[in-house]
């Protein structure tokens, strides 16, 4: 693989749905159900996902197709021990420096020096190989993170010009008590953002967490309510942070509104988002409902909802698109957070 001008990377790990994810990502497009055998690749990139045996292992690694960089992928929760036992392990089977193998942290993990193998944040590994592509002229056809040079300026955080991008920011707006960090944990589909019933805002600063939904790579940011009266001196300062956070790929906002509550700071919330964000931002704006069952509960469905809430509610409705979705927090089940992303798919195309 040495001697191909395309960037050769090699994925390892026994996690074929992290493999899959990362190699979509490399790549910009999706995949078919992952092959050991086959070779994936695009104008910048082959990637291989070898059977983890020896006899795979050592022929991958032999001295006429060394790849360039060597990934080894592992789940949250994993033991450092145990991943630097395997990572001894490649080295003894390929007669590899173990630096050669490059460990691939979760989203949201940070690398440490706790940590006795070399290791990459997904951020940090995606510049790299940018830094790569560069050095060998490699020119991307599309804009994925993987793609993009990293000496480029950011693109504009719209949705325009980056229809097959393999990552979005989802931006929880809304005003306090709507439910925002508890609809980020359903997204993450588990609790990474604090959660609970207050009349002030739990969420104070700006948050972020990732995660990989059909193979995209997903960041969600947790916001402070920005029009809570008692908080308008730091508003600015969080606006900033999600601001910059969204220059690395496009921008969706999810604007979310307690279905049983529709207060008099939310008929102008539109307005004031477009203050803040600019003017095309209910173009880039999903309805997120939450606590749907109330509706249940009431014996009402979503549609009847939609048709007979306020007049105000439904002009918000109707300036972003008719773009909504029901959420019930308190339910895990996986349909609700693929609504939402069949909305944010048919946007991105």
């Amino acid at each position: 693989m040495a001697h191909s001008k395309k960037i050769s990377v090699v994925v390892l790990g026994s996690e074929d749905d992290l493999m899959k994810a990362l190699i979509t990502i490399i790549l910009g497009k999706d995949l078919s159900p992952l092959s050991k055998t086959k070779i994936y690749d695009n104008d910048m990139y082959e990637v291989t996902c070898p059977p983890y045996t020896a006899d795979d292992l050592k022929n991958i690694f032999a001295a006429n197709q060394d790849p360039d960089m060597s990934l080894l992928v592992v789940k949250e929760g994993f033991s450092p021990d145990m991943v630097w036992q395997e990572v001894e392990n490649l080295k003894r089977i390929t007669r590899k420096p173990t630096e050669e193998f490059i460990v691939v942290l979760p989203f949201g993990y940070k690398e440490s020096d706790r940590y006795p193998f070399k290791c990459y944040t997904m951020e940090y590994l995606f510049s790299k190989l940018t830094h790569l592509a560069e050095d060998r002229h490699l020119m991307p056809t599309n804009t994925s993170l993987a793609g993009q040079p990293a000496s480029s300026t950011p693109t504009s955080p719209s949705l325009e010009g980056n229809p097959s991008g393999t990552e979005v920011n989802l931006v929880l707006l809304g005003m306090t008590g709507t439910g925002k960090s508890a609809s980020g944990n359903t997204i993450l589909g588990e609790k990474r953002f604090t959660s609970k019933a207050s009349s002030k805002p739990v969420t104070t600063e700006c948050q972020q967490a990732e995660t990989v939904i059909n193979g995209r790579r997903v960041r969600i940011i947790d916001t402070s309510d920005i029009f809570y009266d008692e908080r308008k001196s730091s508003s600015g300062e969080h606006v900033r942070k999600v601001k910059e956070l969204c220059q690395s790929g496009p921008c969706v906002y999810l604007l979310v509104i307690h279905v049983s509550r529709f207060t008099d700071g939310e008929r102008d919330i539109l307005e004031k988002l477009g203050k803040v964000f600019g003017s095309k931002v209910r173009e880039q704006t999903v309805i997120l409902f939450t606590r749907g069952k109330d509706l249940e509960q009431g014996g009402m469905s979503f549609e009847d909802f939609l048709h007979r809430c306020q007049p105000d509610l439904k002009k918000i409705v109707e300036k972003c698109g008719g773009r909504c979705v029901l959420f019930e927090n308190s339910d895990s089940g996986p349909d609700q957070v693929e609504k939402l992303m069949e909305i944010v798919d048919r946007m991105l195309k």
